[in-house]
């Protein structure tokens, strides 16, 4: 929810005034200041998204806040504007919009992917054709776009027939430059030496834990350069390719039929692509493939990749074909990141002598990228044949093995002993539980994709037994009350071990006893005087009395009272 325009204006000093002291006076040069401050705070608490909103309801503002409100469309302008001051950057960048991708786990490919246009990739071929190629023409389209910027919102400025006839300048130059820097080797090398530096430098302020990046060379430049010249015709394909998956992804198919739609997509985009003309029809160059390549990189679609190759990529793909390349990788990416990740979390940690894993959270969703894609890469490399292949299949083994290293190697020993420090904890948390039970879940599932891939760990078996056998031992001493120990104090601890053991898919609820006492006075305790009860504590009371059931019903003759009179309150307590 976003302020009103009125709301605006009179957080700006009121409705009633129409206009400022006349003159160009002090006093009058002040009010205006005054006010303009005033304005600066309030735009500035609007929310980004909210800001085309605000500035629609005040272009049809009433006459009689007419100056108030030219003043406050100025400040919605200048703030939105002042966000992106790269305007010329901006605008050529939109000839690769469709094709663009920020993916931080490919920023760690050991080389460039197939059709793969890195947001930061394009933004270090822009220093580079700045500096080299049209410097003169890209400071004029910045001054030219600062001054149109004064007053508009900058997208209807680059959407405007000025913004478009500059951008269409910019492209023919580029393409001019790429293709005379294809025939000099020195002025290439100094190209991708600039263009390098600036990628790898923004992608390190993108990213944690980034050593290198996959570098810009001779083969992206040309397809970058190849993008340039048939822009026209592209620009649009790819547009409509990106709306006609979101539409099916967000249909209601069932799981096949969808991927059997994206598959025929992908399948009539590329015939349209080979029937734009002779560059176009070259297999063995990314442009024939471009269909499934942008479905991979951009759409991220692996299964509908998998279907592509299976079914259009040929009898016997070769290591150097586009569609191989690029799944390779999309794997090896996959599996640096998780190097690179693992290294830079336990690198300084010294688990044994008191460290804790507090993980921050970009940490845990780049990890937790990584291990997803290097299970879909590496489930759409079996289903090819290429991890049976006697080319590629050793690459991908060493790779396999480098991961398990490090999983058994750096995570597992201290994962091992920060999970038995939380189920141990009996009267407050340890500060990094929820972390251990995030990790947990993730090396859990970490092992079951090497284990689906033929590379079962045993390892992985030594640690779920001993978390097993330590979890048991936590959960029954948890049972125990001490003297003076709340109820909610004991429910709590359950709950925790509760969770760390729901992290490799294990219950509880066979080490829960109805003979436990000190488990009975917390469940009583709980049914009895606890208002509100959360489903997870409903959770291990609902345990609790099955257990009685069960007991009960083993006892014909002679039935405890106190568990009878527990059965009975859970069966009138309401929910």
């Amino acid at each position: 929810m976003f302020l009103s325009t009125t709301a605006v204006l009179r957080g700006c000093g009121g409705m009633n005034g129409t206009s400022f002291p006349a003159g160009d006076g002090a006093a009058a040069s002040q009010d205006r200041q005054a006010f303009r401050r005033q304005m600066d705070e309030v735009v500035a608490r609007i929310p980004m998204h909210a800001i085309r909103s605000v500035l629609e309801a005040v272009d049809g503002a009433a006459a009689p806040n007419g100056e108030r409100a030219r003043h406050l469309r100025d400040a919605l302008v200048d703030h939105f504007n002042r966000l992106r001051p790269m305007k010329a950057r901006r605008l050529f960048t939109g000839l690769f919009e469709p094709f663009l991708v920020d993916d931080h786990v490919l920023f760690r490919a050991p080389e460039v992917v197939p059709a793969l246009i890195q947001r930061v990739d394009m933004g270090g071929v822009w220093a580079a054709l700045t500096q080299y190629a049209f410097p003169g023409l890209a400071a004029e389209v910045q001054s030219s776009l600062d001054e149109m910027a004064r007053e508009e919102m900058l997208d209807a400025v680059l959407a405007s027939p000025a913004a478009l006839e500059m951008r269409e300048r910019m492209r023919r130059e580029a393409v001019d430059f790429l293709l005379r820097l294809a025939a000099d080797r020195g002025a290439t090398d100094r190209f991708l030496t600039l263009a390098n530096e600036e990628a790898l430098h923004d992608a390190r302020l993108r990213t944690l834990y980034l050593g290198r990046k996959a570098p810009i060379d001779g083969e992206l430049l040309g397809f970058i350069r190849t993008v340039l010249e048939h822009n026209a015709v592209l620009l649009p394909l790819f547009d409509r390719m990106r709306r006609e998956m979101a539409e099916i992804r967000q249909g209601s198919l069932p799981s096949a039929a969808e991927v059997d739609c994206q598959s025929a997509l992908m399948v009539g985009f590329v015939r349209r692509i080979r029937d734009l003309g002779l560059p176009f029809r070259d297999q063995s160059q990314p442009l024939a493939w471009f269909a499934p390549l942008y479905g991979l990189n951009v759409g991220r679609r692996y299964d509908v990749f998998l279907r592509h190759v299976r079914e259009h990529g040929g009898p016997a793909l070769r290591e150097s074909h586009p569609l191989l390349r690029a799944l390779l990788g999309h794997f090896h990416g996959a599996t640096a990141t998780i190097l690179d990740v693992v290294e830079g979390m336990f690198g300084d940690m010294d688990i044994r002598h008191g460290g804790v894993l507090l993980v921050n959270g970009a940490t845990r969703a780049l990890l937790a990228e990584a291990v997803d894609r290097f299970e879909q890469s590496l489930t759409a490399l079996t289903g090819t044949g290429f991890l049976a292949n006697r080319s590629t299949g050793p690459a991908i083994r060493a790779q396999l093995a480098e991961v398990g290293r490090a999983l058994t190697g750096t995570v597992m020993p201290a994962l091992a002993a920060r999970m038995q420090a939380a189920m141990v904890a009996r009267h407050t948390p340890v500060p990094d539980h929820d972390d251990v039970v995030w990790l947990l879940e993730l090396v859990w599932r970490w092992g079951r994709y090497l284990g689906n891939a033929g590379y079962a760990n045993p390892e992985l078996k030594s640690l779920r037994l001993f978390a097993v056998e330590t979890g048991r031992v936590a959960f029954v001493q948890a049972m125990k009350t001490e003297e003076h120990e709340k109820p909610h104090h004991r429910m709590a601890h359950l709950l925790r071990i509760r969770r760390l053991m729901a992290a490799i898919g294990e219950s509880v609820d066979a080490w829960i006893s109805p003979v436990s006492q000190g488990l009975h006075r917390v469940v009583h305790a709980y049914l009895d005087q606890v208002p509100a009860i959360a489903e997870e504590e409903w959770a291990v009371i609902d345990a609790f009395v099955a257990a009685i059931r069960r007991e009960l019903a083993r006892s014909r003759h002679w039935q405890s009272t106190d568990l009878v009179a527990t059965l009975r309150l859970h069966e009138t307590r309401a929910r």
